[in-house]
């Protein structure tokens, strides 16, 4: 699940940085995808990836960074690489980071958007977030 929430990221700073649009990505990935990648499309959104100021995640950040721990853990003494979840972890553990620096605000697992996000020049917070946080 963190693999195709890190890659529905990609694609969604993809489209903002393209003027795409994230309202052509969520319909496309709907209709091809299905409701989990819908899902998880607009959590990202709907700035559900940084829940507001006194808000609980829906999916807790620390609980994925045990989760897609421990899978890519089995992953790697079993011999198998999983380059996608291990970028994943990597983006979730940034998260946490991140989380840890602005006051040790809750996130949520789908927050590796938000260093998605940075690593392409962007803020973490979109302009949604940002505006319903003022």
């Amino acid at each position: 699940m963190a693999g195709l929430m890190e890659i529905i990221a990609e694609a969604h700073v993809f489209a903002e940085k393209t003027g795409l649009g994230a309202d052509v990505l969520e319909r496309l990935l709907e209709l091809n995808f299905g409701t989990v990648a819908h899902s998880d499309s607009v959590r990202m959104t709907t700035g559900v990836y940084m829940p507001g100021k006194g808000e609980t995640p829906w999916s807790d950040l620390n609980l994925a960074l045990k989760d897609v721990g421990h899978g890519v853990e089995s992953a790697k003494q079993a011999g198998v690489s999983l380059k996608v979840g291990n970028t994943a972890l990597e983006h979730l553990k940034r998260a946490k980071a991140y989380s840890d620096e602005n006051g040790q605000r809750p996130l949520d697992s789908s927050s590796l958007y938000g260093i998605v996000r940075q690593d392409s020049g962007l803020d973490f917070r979109t302009e949604y977030v940002k505006k319903r946080d003022q």
